[in-house]
């Protein structure tokens, strides 16, 4: 019988089975391609939110500046402002640079620098340097504590892709002073611990901060591309949720990870390496 199988011969479908697969299939394409444009969309508004706040900001700061009215300590305070806001576009290009090759698919694993020595703690005070007048504005002092890089790395350096890895800690300490509350601390500080279920040792970058807190079932997530825990979405409803993403994924290519540990209003992000790379 026609369409009938004898065990040799395999059963087509009918025209009209065969069509009705290209229906669905093609339904569901346009569905998936929808879904894409709309997050697209979302993502380049965002973006270009993001970029439009500091961009606004130093130009208001410049045409102060430019008032003979405004007194010079006044002034001084608004270059201050226009250093920090600058910082902050910077650290958002750069993000948005490497969010760009993630979604050309070039995995950051292709990055042509090599592994060099990192000073951690050099690192971590030209970061905090760097994110210091952004902090001052809301009263927050950033920590560098000394004691625990001696303690942890004892003098050694980190063997890591430099840009990567200031890029990942950047991440780290760019939310801490966004969603930190005003007048409080943000820790930086070196920590080890044994990783469950190998038990190697790992050693790591630790951004700790009092804000924002962060819902249990929250933390698993946190890591994925575009995802904001809830209070931060209330707090600042404009944000992409890719800076645990790439930060993840840089620590992915160094054969690290990022861990979260959150308790009420205070939430440590570390940076692990695996021993190995302590030199």
């Amino acid at each position: 019988m026609p369409g009938a199988s004898d065990g040799n011969t395999l059963a087509l479908p009918s025209p009209e089975e065969a069509l009705q697969k290209l229906r669905t299939e093609n339904a569901l394409l346009r569905r998936e391609l929808t879904e894409t444009q709309n997050t697209t969309t979302q993502y380049l508004q965002n973006v270009a939110h993001q970029l439009t706040a500091p961009l606004n900001a130093i130009k208001w700061s410049i045409e102060a500046i430019k008032d003979e009215k405004v007194p010079i300590s006044r002034k001084t305070s608004l270059l201050s402002s226009i250093y920090s806001q600058g910082t902050i576009l910077v650290h958002l290009i750069k993000n948005f640079s490497l969010m760009s090759n993630l979604e050309a698919d070039h995995e950051l694993g292709q990055f042509r620098e090599q592994p060099e020595r990192v000073d951690p703690i050099r690192l971590a005070i030209n970061l905090a340097n760097d994110f210091d007048p952004q902090a001052r504005e809301k009263g927050i002092r950033i920590v560098i504590d000394e004691l625990s890089f001696q303690q942890v790395f004892q003098g050694k350096s980190l063997l890591a892709v430099k840009n990567l890895i200031a890029q990942a800690l950047s991440n780290l300490l760019e939310n801490a002073v966004k969603y930190s509350n005003l007048k409080t601390s943000i820790t930086m500080h070196a920590a080890s611990v044994k990783l469950e279920p190998s038990g190697g040792a790992f050693i790591g970058l630790a951004v700790t901060n009092i804000g924002l807190p962060i819902a249990p079932d929250e933390i698993k997530t946190l890591l994925n591309r575009g995802v904001r825990g809830q209070f931060a979405k209330q707090h600042i409803p404009a944000g992409t949720g890719i800076g645990l993403y790439i930060a993840s994924r840089i620590m992915r290519i160094h054969n690290g990870i990022v861990h979260i540990r959150a308790k009420n209003k205070e939430s440590t992000f570390t940076l692990f390496f695996p021993e190995s790379r302590i030199k």
